[in-house]
């Protein structure tokens, strides 16, 4: 399950936490490779692309990530 995933079940659930450990490997992931890492998980990212800043802004702008999601993620980042 991705960071994205956990995101959406922890807003629904309320209660899951997601540990350390966890937190530090899926940030691991997608700092090796953020378009291969989002591409695993079902996002449509065009080939080469690998800046996360050129990769969200593609995100939002073909509606794949709302800005509700993304400011969640943001703040679990402590961005």
């Amino acid at each position: 399950m991705g960071l994205f995933e956990k995101v959406g079940q922890q807003g629904q659930q309320g209660q899951q936490q997601i540990t350390p450990e966890a937190m530090r490997g899926e940030m691991a992931r997608i700092q090796q490779d953020p378009g291969a890492y989002l591409q695993q998980r079902g996002f449509q990212i065009p080939g080469g692309m690998t800046d996360p800043r050129q990769i969200t802004q593609h995100l939002l702008r073909t509606g794949q990530v709302g800005g509700g999601r993304l400011q969640a993620v943001m703040r679990m980042l402590g961005r």
